[in-house]
């Protein structure tokens, strides 16, 4: 899961839905096993291509939508993609190659480049969250997590071996500890932070945000609860997931009082596992701007 968490970093509030409720829904001694069989082995691969999308509603009202194609290689930590973004009614075409030191961004709608060179403590972040084993205490802990869960979970072997894994979770059938957590987590995923950058450098800065669901999102304050949760996943006959969405339904008000009935849907299929190799960009003649970590740009066109 944390291979394909790289490449939806864009949809930056994945990480909540599937460490709060994705893991710990899977829950049947065979679904559970079978799932984390498949996420263990599927963690070992070096390179693959993902076909990603997320969405995320308010009310019924389509706040932001992404859709896109990435192939990332782990061993070498690269990766490159491109997508379709929808926030408040604007669309936008992005590409993106990641190299092991920087980061290269293009809106369809311009002729610049940005390039953001990676820092040393993100990327000693990063190859952490690359790490091919998950710890025997984490481990430990989603595995008591996930106990009384058994009678939700269904799993259909299919003729040529693969299996559909699903659950489906209200309110109730949620386990308390995630429950109880799951506001601080939602208030943490929605709040604005602090720093805003001033139009100067905003005109300076990327013309997009990588964590647009989380700026979308209402900022939920008070009586919030999670009230549906929906996965799905599927192994194939290598035992590699191959498929996996996710469909979080969460109510809450803000501080005006307002109520909110939020959705957020995540999906990813994966492929070409081991053969996939990452498109490269060069520079040369292009404009470009570099990205510095206090967002503030500077110009430089190449020769």
């Amino acid at each position: 899961m944390k291979k394909w968490m790289m490449l939806g970093s864009a949809v930056g509030i994945s990480s909540i839905v599937m460490v709060t409720t994705g893991f710990s829904a899977l829950a049947s001694t065979s679904g559970y096993e079978a799932y984390k069989s498949a996420l263990k082995n599927t963690k070992t691969v070096q390179n693959v291509a993902v076909q990603a999308e997320a969405a995320l509603q308010d009310n019924g009202a389509m706040l932001a939508s992404a859709k896109g194609d990435f192939k990332v290689s782990l061993d070498s930590k690269t990766a490159s993609g491109s997508a379709d973004v929808l926030v408040g009614g604007t669309q936008q075409t992005l590409s993106f190659y990641k190299e092991e030191n920087q980061t290269v961004l293009k809106s369809a709608a311009s002729d610049v480049y940005f390039v953001k060179q990676e820092n040393e403590k993100k990327h000693k972040t990063e190859s952490k969250l690359n790490e091919t084993e998950i710890p025997q205490q984490v481990e430990t802990v989603i595995d008591a997590l996930v106990g009384n869960l058994k009678d939700f979970v269904a799993i259909d072997t299919q003729a040529d071996g693969s299996k559909e894994i699903s659950i489906q979770l209200d309110n109730a059938q949620i386990p308390t500890v995630v429950n109880a957590l799951a506001p601080i987590a939602i208030k943490e995923a929605t709040k604005e932070e602090g720093g805003e950058m001033n139009d100067a450098a905003q005109a300076n800065a990327m013309p997009f945000q990588d964590d647009f669901l989380k700026k979308a999102a209402p900022q939920l304050t008070q009586d919030i609860k999670i009230e549906h949760v929906s996965i799905k996943a599927t192994v194939n006959t290598d035992n590699y997931l191959s498929h996996q969405e996710a469909d979080l339904t969460v109510s809450g008000k803000d501080d005006a009082g307002t109520a909110h009935q939020v959705t957020l849907h995540l999906q990813a299929n994966l492929s070409g596992y081991n053969r996939t190799t990452p498109e490269t960009i060069d520079l040369t003649g292009k404009s470009v701007q570099t990205l510095k970590h206090d967002h503030q740009g500077k110009h430089d066109d190449n020769e």
